[in-house]
């Protein structure tokens, strides 16, 4: 079989959305080489090496201005061309070529709470339902969004819809399995505190920082800090605001986008807090538990399927709530040492090799309904 993939993301786009296409693509070229796979990739990125090699890889750059209109006409081209059998496609597929199409939805959120995105972005997502319902299967990333999808008509036969949750890079560790050197030269670099909460995550309105900062006003310590990790995105949050309101400038530290040494930054944190209103998956609470560290959740959408038992629960629109369950984790060692050890047990059920097992199978049988 000859298998086309969408990419364009693997060495830039969203910061998630290049995180998952990379994982993705390589856990599919490590578990496969039966099969024949022309990788295609963003053209400005020729000069950027990409480090799978084999006699079925094959790489083909296309022109990635705009993954919409990159999908729906330029990456039928080249799958006709190379005589591809199965294409996975980002999110929109195209209704042109004769290749099998299927389409990896990360989420459809812009209609279930459009609140929190922007009338640019509700624009851009506008046509997804419409060509989704083209594609020969449909991939997405948790039960949660599958139902999501099946409400929203993305699916003219459910069947057809499956699910491929996200895995955990090896490289997210608990501060023990990291070199110890390492550990200390990344805490100087961020310099980061001994003791701190963590949040990893967009800076938009749907993420809940406002209502994570109000309740880090109201913990009982007054001395732990709260890091935060990622950068301002379409509707923003208004943290800057929230901050200076609660008098809490002290407590706030923001490190922008950290890449490489992510999995570092989770495990020398206390605890993780990701109270966002929405999420299709949600991995870095996910990353998170694999790095040892206990999560506080929102009680909403995928993340109880996610986190299952060794989540902490609260209401999202509740900073109250938020509050007493930092307190209870960090007040309760017991406790504590509880939801760390349910985290590892949790995270290990995640794997990128699970996930692209899974989307192999859902591509063999596209493959062969054409037969």
């Amino acid at each position: 079989m000859r298998i086309g993939i969408d990419a364009k993301w693997y060495f830039e786009g969203p910061p998630s959305g290049r995180r998952v296409v990379r994982a993705l693509v390589e856990a599919m070229l490590r578990c496969d080489q039966r099969n024949e796979y022309y990788i295609f990739l963003n053209q400005r990125h020729r000069a950027e090496q990409f480090p799978m090699q084999g006699p079925n890889i094959h790489l083909v750059y296309v022109w990635a201005g705009n993954n919409q209109l990159s999908n729906v006409f330029v990456l039928p081209r080249y799958a006709n061309r190379y005589k591809v059998d199965v294409t996975l496609y980002q999110n929109f597929i195209s209704p042109f070529g004769t290749t099998k199409k299927i389409a990896y939805i990360h989420d459809v959120l812009f209609l279930s709470n459009p609140e929190f995105y922007t009338t640019y972005e509700r624009l851009y997502f506008a046509p997804l339902k419409y060509l989704t319902r083209r594609a020969d299967a449909v991939i997405t990333v948790s039960e949660e969004e599958r139902k999501r999808l099946i409400h929203f008509g993305f699916a003219k036969d459910p069947d057809k819809l499956f699910v491929a949750h996200h895995g955990v890079d090896s490289t997210f560790l608990p501060r023990n399995d990291y070199d110890t050197k390492r550990v200390e030269a990344v805490k100087l670099r961020y310099a980061l505190p001994d003791r701190f909460l963590l949040f990893v995550g967009r800076l938009n309105l749907r993420k809940n920082v406002d209502n994570l900062l109000k309740g880090v006003a109201l913990l009982q310590d007054k001395d732990i800090p709260l890091v935060i990790v990622g950068t301002t995105n379409w509707k923003e949050s208004n943290h800057l605001q929230t901050i200076k309101a609660l008098g809490i400038e002290d407590r706030v530290q923001f490190k922008g986008s950290i890449d490489q040494d992510l999995g570092v930054v989770y495990s020398l944190s206390t605890l993780f807090c990701f109270p966002s209103f929405a999420e299709s998956f949600g991995l870095p609470p996910l990353e998170a538990m694999a790095c040892g560290v206990p999560v506080v959740v929102s009680d909403t959408t995928s993340l109880p399927e996610i986190c299952g038992d060794a989540g902490n629960y609260v209401p999202a629109d509740n900073p109250q709530q938020i509050a007493a369950v930092i307190d209870s984790l960090l007040c309760n060692g017991q406790l504590y040492e509880s939801k760390k050890m349910l985290g590892l047990a949790q995270a290990r059920k995640f794997t990128w090799e699970n996930a692209a097992k899974k989307i192999l199978q859902v591509m063999e049988t596209v493959n062969q309904s054409a037969a």
